[in-house]
């Protein structure tokens, strides 16, 4: 997936931890919501991605990282078949981030680049210039 070819990113936010993710290039990633105590199964996975396969942005490339939000690792449990399904997504990293109860964060696709998080929607080529026509600025700068 090109990032720049299929994606357009909104405002960031800090959800995840500085540092979480290496580098300056723009990595996708998986928001999956957790709760202390909770188990995560296969069949929770499946659903999840089922839930994904519909939205328009996803691509399975953001499944190479997954961030279980919600919860410490060492307060989930992760059932054998779950570490064998995110083996099936080609799953490389695993984040585990507490979170914080005032922030409201939506599950789903992600990209994390200059230590900021952002939502990512589908863009698409605007063969007639509809939108940009009353949006394009004027060549002198006078705004008409």
């Amino acid at each position: 997936m090109a990032i720049d070819d299929e994606v357009e990113v909104t405002v960031g936010d800090n959800f995840i931890p500085a540092g979480s993710f290496k580098g300056d290039d723009p990595t996708p990633l998986l928001v999956y919501l957790t709760a202390p105590g909770e188990t995560i199964s296969k069949s929770a996975l499946c659903k999840f991605r089922a839930d994904l396969d519909r939205d328009d942005v996803f691509q399975p490339s953001f499944c190479c990282n997954i961030v279980f939000y919600g919860s410490e690792k060492d307060d989930l449990q992760m059932e054998p078949d779950a570490l064998e399904e995110l083996a099936a997504w080609q799953t490389k990293t695993q984040t585990f981030v507490t979170g914080n109860s005032a922030v409201k964060v939506a599950p789903g696709p992600y990209i994390f680049t200059k230590e900021k998080t952002w939502q990512p929607w589908r863009i698409y080529h605007d063969f007639n210039a509809i939108v940009m026509t009353s949006l394009k600025p004027s060549p002198d700068g006078s705004g008409r």
